[in-house]
């Protein structure tokens, strides 16, 4: 792992697929440089992350993918849980320390999704992906280089993007037959 994300502000970053048949990603720079990685278990939604700062274990609460926590590493401290609306795609990231962060699409068609503040609706981190393509762009605004919890932001957006897609996978099976 190299630096921190907050000096990458401004870069062209991709999410990109590893694995042909996992939900396996690294984050990679221009430079080809790998900034992050994401493993994402089967159809239980686990995932562990490893990002500049350390590692990341993301578990959902319960039986929906609506709630999730997310820890230091698996069975460590929390540092985050995010609440999923029960309609949409959208949801809020809470942290301990009583900050918040709103995760929605912010466009018609839906495949620009951010994680922006929820009073000024500003975006820190914003994420770009095609429906045909297992691919993701990230955006880092000006904005987000002052977040201790980058990482964090830049790794959760792409958990929520997998999981909206095998949501929809399955309602699309679910209804076709």
């Amino acid at each position: 792992m190299v630096s921190p994300l907050n000096q990458l502000v401004g870069q062209s970053l991709t999410w990109v697929p590893t694995a042909t048949f996992r939900s396996s990603f690294s984050l990679v720079a221009p430079d080809n440089t790998t900034l992050a990685t994401l493993d994402m278990s089967g159809w239980r939604s686990k995932a562990s992350a490893t990002v500049p700062e350390g590692s990341l274990f993301i578990q959902p609460q319960g039986w929906s993918t609506r709630n999730i926590a997310v820890y230091a590493f698996e069975n460590g401290p929390l540092l985050a849980t995010y609440q999923g609306k029960w309609f949409g795609t959208s949801g809020q990231l809470s942290f301990p320390d009583d900050r918040a962060l709103l995760w929605h699409k912010v466009n018609f068609w839906g495949n620009q999704k951010a994680w922006t503040d929820p009073a000024s609706d500003s975006p820190y981190v914003q994420f770009s992906s095609n429906g045909f393509s297992r691919k993701a762009s990230v955006t880092l605004y000006p904005e987000a280089a002052a977040l201790p919890d980058l990482s964090l932001l830049v790794v959760m957006g792409l958990y929520n993007i997998l999981i909206e897609r095998r949501n929809e996978a399955a309602a699309s099976a679910a209804t076709s037959t």
